[in-house]
């Protein structure tokens, strides 16, 4: 799980979404809030459905044949009418495929789901304050591109997965 909070808060806060603007931090964070907000209510639906629809006797071979097709597509379909990217369409679906491979019960994998989607939102917003320092700071301007980026996002992985063997 460590590893998904890594890949897609990182991938989320580059190439996620529109990106947040630097001048106003304030705006920034509520994006990435509401970001990790509807993260976390539509892996949550998800989740339930899948519970849902193998809980039924009858539907249970069916869903577990088409469990791949089927939450894809109901994915896909949330984020094409939420109006999201398709990076966020795939990060829902890994993240729903990741909690229902523990096979817990309901409340166990919502609590996974909410685990993740702090996790995210935690990351892209220490991601956006370390953008938005350097924005002010002197650094040459050949370093402001990708090499820092995947520097400050080696950085913040370090420390989360400090704070994740305390945590899990």
């Amino acid at each position: 799980m460590y590893f998904l909070i890594i890949a897609f808060g990182f991938l989320l806060a580059v190439r996620g979404a529109k990106p947040a603007p630097l001048q106003d931090p304030k705006e920034g964070l509520r994006r990435v809030w509401r970001e990790a907000v509807d993260f976390f209510l539509t892996t949550a639906l998800l989740v339930a459905l899948w519970i849902v629809w193998t809980s039924v006797g009858k539907a249970q071979a069916l869903a577990r044949e088409y469990a791949f097709l089927g939450i894809g597509a109901a994915s896909y379909l949330l984020a094409r009418y939420q109006k999201k990217t398709d990076l966020f369409f795939l990060c829902v679906a890994v993240t729903v495929f990741a909690v229902l491979l523990r096979q817990e019960g309901f409340l166990t994998s919502l609590s996974w789901v909410w685990a993740i989607s702090l996790g995210i939102a935690f990351f892209q917003v220490c991601f956006l304050g370390l953008r938005y320092q350097l924005l002010l700071s002197r650094v040459p301007s050949s370093m402001k591109g990708w090499p820092l980026l995947c520097l400050l996002a080696g950085f913040i992985s370090m420390a989360l997965w400090g704070i994740t063997r305390l945590v899990f």
